[in-house]
């Protein structure tokens, strides 16, 4: 058994020993373990990331972006 099952179990036994006014509390924490967990690896985690990009800085980026690709594009025959 590897050992994130291993934690997973452990976890699981602690849990059903706790009190049953706790469980609400304890299923909003995991809820927003979850929420948490998922929207880091969402597409839209990096809405808005270049937001406050500078101008020439970004227009850098993009108008050279074919020549820049070209330029790190590893060739067949190395």
């Amino acid at each position: 058994m590897d050992t994130s099952t291993k934690t997973r179990n452990r976890i699981l036994k602690r849990i059903s020993r706790i009190p049953e006014d706790k469980l609400k509390e304890l299923d909003e924490y995991v809820t927003k373990l979850e929420n948490e967990s998922v929207g880091s690896n969402s597409i839209l985690a990096y809405a808005g990331k270049w937001e406050d990009i500078d101008d020439e800085v970004f227009n850098n980026l993009t108008g050279n972006l074919i020549s820049n690709r070209k330029k790190n594009r590893p060739r067949i025959d190395e």
